[in-house]
């Protein structure tokens, strides 16, 4: 059975914290691939940027091209609706039954996965691997999932919102975007 780890998100835009919790995920987890997922339209947030669907994508692809075992998959993007992660994981195990997945995620995430929708239904259908985060307690509750993960060695404390800020503001450290995609944000003249 091939090992995947699925790392959803807007990635708006994706920076070195998503690599940095792919990579210590394939590594921990002995993953075969990693499958990034980004979403069209995420149920729990709204998208805080003028950036279209194909200059996320355009973003996700670069940083898939960095690692062989790195894969774009655009079935969330093609979906109409919101992106519910347990309709994906259902789709995903009826369609690849030769694979193990395993949903990646940070510590933040975690601590509001009871928020999540049919979240009940989903700890069950998947193992997890979390990247936990500074300042996000670990939830007591862990143990009602199917099989977690967690990993502490490796932290970042970095988000998207933060990097469109500093963009915005021109305070960029272009160091927390690899350069691919900080060249293709600054050509096109995203986040100003």
């Amino acid at each position: 059975m091939r090992r995947i780890g699925l790392l959803g998100g807007t990635f708006n835009p994706p920076h070195v914290g998503h690599l940095i919790m792919a990579e210590e995920a394939r590594l921990k987890g002995k993953l075969d691939e990693i499958w990034w997922l980004p979403n069209r339209i995420p149920p729990h947030k709204k998208l805080s940027s003028d950036t279209s669907e194909e200059q996320r994508m355009e973003l996700v692809s670069k940083m898939v091209q960095l690692h062989p075992a790195y894969k774009l998959s655009k079935m969330e993007m093609d979906r109409t609706g919101p992106s519910y992660t347990v309709d994906t994981v259902g789709e995903l195990l009826n369609k690849e039954q030769n694979c193990h997945f395993s949903f990646i995620m940070g510590g933040d995430s975690l601590i509001n996965f009871h928020k999540w929708y049919k979240a009940d239904k989903l700890q069950k259908m998947i193992s997890f691997i979390v990247l936990v985060r500074p300042g996000f307690a670990v939830p007591t509750n862990i143990e009602e999932f199917k099989e977690i993960l967690l990993l502490d060695e490796v932290s970042l404390e970095l988000s998207s919102s933060y990097i469109r800020d500093k963009i915005k503001n021109h305070s960029m450290n272009k160091f927390l975007l690899t350069n691919e995609v900080f060249s293709y944000i600054k050509e096109n003249r995203l986040y100003e």
